[in-house]
């Protein structure tokens, strides 16, 4: 039964003793000795040559480098080390009993200015406590029916024996949805290109080929994610412009998050330092990337494991044909196939497969020392697909869902969506999105995997800030 085992200081995932371990002495505690930094894997080569496999199989990479153990470094060229940790421990650690010591990455507020996913402290929790009111569950319930709208209306322009990249066609989806439900601004079907490729470059800030180099260098990736933030720049500047020409007189009617914004600022419900015209611009930037690309790929891997396994693909239809009609909000809670589906979907294919952090404070993980100030990596994926945690875990099994694993397992085995007071702010928003839209395109179409499995028999992945299908892969739309 997958259940919770073992601390933070067990062995590696794939139970070995002595495959590609640490060599002796590495990280052990002598007597009062000091605690020495984490150990390079030893079996991926010299340090100096790990930035190649990193860009080459960036996820093969890191399941190789923790076959040694949960606690970890890799060298990075020009900027020093970094550490990986890949045990639930860990994540409780870095994102809630600990969480002070391991604040967010530069390359956050780099991407992302003064954001909700950037800022830190008390300018944290006040624009937490402002965005709120848009994303709590009943809130959220309240978009059902204009998400089910532009879930349908993307949809029904798809025809029988259509060959769709669904990843693409996803990220138009749900990029719609999120415009017409949060920012207020419904999006032409076949227009807005200049819009819609930004938050399609937003990424490229985080590929591997890219991140993994120095700042300083001027890669392609990091140009167009510049024009990118700079075009949703001027996006939010209009839509900024009409909300201040007309702010609502009761914040707490608002219908979109800039009008909920502005007229917080304007009522003087909240400072107007936390809501300067520059941080909500931040804040619409990180609100279009965060709040539809989990949805994007959540679906698209959905869709592929369904493809893939006829029996959960048949519960899944019958499910979603007793439904009267479209669903609907009242119909969320009875989709019980369909909820495990996108849990079982969000354990195996994580958006943020690596969760990054930056130690404020020199620390201590499982006996290895890791300085202040360096990069760290949870990794999530590898958390999430550890056989001490989960039976069979590269497996697609949504049945292993019951209350028995749910009241079993550690509490941050699986944390798709991060753990403790930062958990994702739009956790429900994605997954009420994820449900309506696999909800009713099921309804209408069944959608067939076309492209090539690895030897693993998974599909072929893209990791970059979120973990995507790659570029070009295929499903075949079939009418039911």
């Amino acid at each position: 039964m997958d259940s919770e085992t073992g601390s933070g200081a067990a062995g590696p995932p794939d139970g070995s003793t002595d495959e590609g371990t640490a060599p002796p002495g590495d990280g052990t505690r002598d007597g009062g000795a000091e605690p020495t930094l984490p150990p390079y894997p030893s079996n991926l080569g010299p340090p100096a040559l790990h930035v190649l496999g990193q860009m080459r199989d960036l996820l093969g990479f890191s399941e190789r480098a923790h076959r040694t153990g949960d606690v970890i470094r890799t060298r990075r060229p020009g900027t020093g080390d970094d550490y990986h940790l890949s045990h639930p421990d860990h994540a409780k650690r870095v994102l809630l009993t600990d969480r002070e010591s391991f604040r967010k990455s530069e390359d956050f507020r780099i991407a992302f200015g003064e954001g909700l996913l950037t800022v830190e402290g008390e300018a944290w929790r006040r624009q937490r406590e402002a965005l709120r009111p848009l994303f709590t569950r009943d809130s959220v319930r309240e978009y059902a029916d204009g998400m089910v709208e532009q879930i349908a209306r993307r949809s029904r322009r798809w025809a029988d024996g259509d060959r769709l990249d669904l990843q693409h066609e996803f990220t138009r989806m749900t990029l719609d949805v999120l415009f017409a439900t949060v920012l207020g601004r419904e999006l032409e079907p076949d227009g807005d290109r200049r819009l819609r490729e930004a938050a399609e470059d937003l990424h490229e800030w985080f590929v591997p080929t890219s991140y993994l180099l120095p700042q300083w260098v001027p890669t392609p990736s990091r140009r167009r994610f510049e024009r990118a933030k700079a075009a949703l720049g001027e996006e939010a500047d209009r839509l900024l412009a009409e909300r201040r020409a007309d702010p609502p007189t009761d914040p707490s009617a608002a219908e979109d998050l800039l009008s909920l914004l502005v007229g917080l600022r304007e009522s003087g419900a909240v400072d107007a330092g936390t809501l300067t015209d520059e941080r909500l611009r931040d804040q619409m930037v990180t609100v279009i990337f965060a709040g539809h690309d989990t949805t994007t790929t959540t679906l698209t891997f959905a869709f592929w494991a369904l493809a893939n396994d006829p029996e959960v693909r048949e519960r899944f239809h019958e499910e979603v044909d007793r439904l009267d009609g479209p669903p609907t909000a009242g119909d969320l809670d009875d989709l019980e196939v369909t909820e495990r589906v996108i849990t079982e979907t969000l354990r195996l294919f994580p958006p943020i497969y690596a969760l990054p952090r930056e130690t404020a404070e020199a620390v201590v993980v499982d006996g290895y020392r890791i300085p202040a100030g360096e990069q760290v990596f949870l990794e999530t994926r590898l958390i999430q697909r550890d056989p001490r945690f989960f039976d069979a875990p590269e497996e697609f099994r949504p049945s292993r869902w019951d209350e028995d694993l749910r009241r079993e397992l550690h509490d941050f085995a699986y944390a798709p969506f991060g753990g403790g007071p930062r958990i994702c702010i739009g956790r429900e928003f994605a997954l009420v999105e994820a449900k309506l839209a696999l909800a009713t395109i099921g309804r209408e179409y069944e959608l067939y995997w076309i492209g090539e499995n690895d030897a693993d028999g998974e599909p072929p992945v893209s990791p970059g800030m979120t973990l995507r299908m790659a570029e070009g892969q295929e499903f075949l739309v079939t009418e039911r």
